[in-house]
């Protein structure tokens, strides 16, 4: 093999390890903001959510050191389905000015994970990630995070944080919004339930 051959077959090596060990600084993930019950959408509480998320993240400078500069959205599965991620995330997006990626569906946890531990563009970058809150979990540990447990069905208020420093496992960390009126102060509070659909009964309502 001639000295040439060597050099790219290094250079190839070197980048494939690179490639391997890039990693984004922090990965921030939420839930969806509040919702329709039975629907695809925000309710009117969470579209108020989704519109004060912006200015929380920019202004808590414990998620933006370094900037957010790469946001995520879980992408639509079919035709009608959940669009409670991409409208809770469009107005962080547009606040930015950065574009929302919408690739990954929201059952495709482990190829969101590979895409942010081995494509270079993400690292040393903060992230920001919004799902559907029964995969936020796979998420984190696909991510090297300790396992968080599940998320609960009622909960809309919380941030996790995964904070990497390298040649170690990521740091997990649960915060609390703290935004809303009704939001919880302390994790052993309550979440405020959502609105229960009304069921119009023809005799009486009619």
């Amino acid at each position: 093999m001639n000295k040439r051959m060597l050099f790219l077959g290094a250079l190839f090596f070197c980048g494939i390890i690179s490639q391997a060990m890039s990693v984004p600084e922090k990965v921030i993930l939420i839930r969806h903001s509040e919702k329709i019950p039975n629907g695809n959408q925000l309710d009117l509480r969470g579209l108020e959510r989704a519109q004060v998320l912006p200015y929380y993240f920019a202004h808590t400078p414990l998620y933006n050191t370094p900037p957010i500069t790469h946001i995520f959205a879980a992408g639509l599965k079919s035709a009608g389905a959940s669009v409670r991620p991409i409208q809770t995330c469009s107005p962080i997006a547009n606040f930015y000015n950065l574009p929302l990626n919408i690739n990954f569906k929201n059952f495709e946890t482990k190829e969101i994970a590979t895409e942010l531990l081995t494509n270079p563009k993400y690292d040393h970058t903060s992230v920001l990630i919004c799902w559907s809150h029964g995969h936020i979990r796979e998420i984190v540990t696909a991510l090297g995070g300790d396992d968080p447990g599940k998320w609960s069905t009622h909960v809309f208020d919380q941030v996790y944080l995964l904070t990497f420093t390298e040649g170690e496992k990521p740091k997990f960390e649960k915060i609390l919004q703290k935004l809303m009126f009704g939001d919880r102060t302390t994790f052993e509070d309550n979440p405020l339930p959502l609105p229960q659909e009304r069921v119009i009964n023809s005799d009486k309502d009619s």
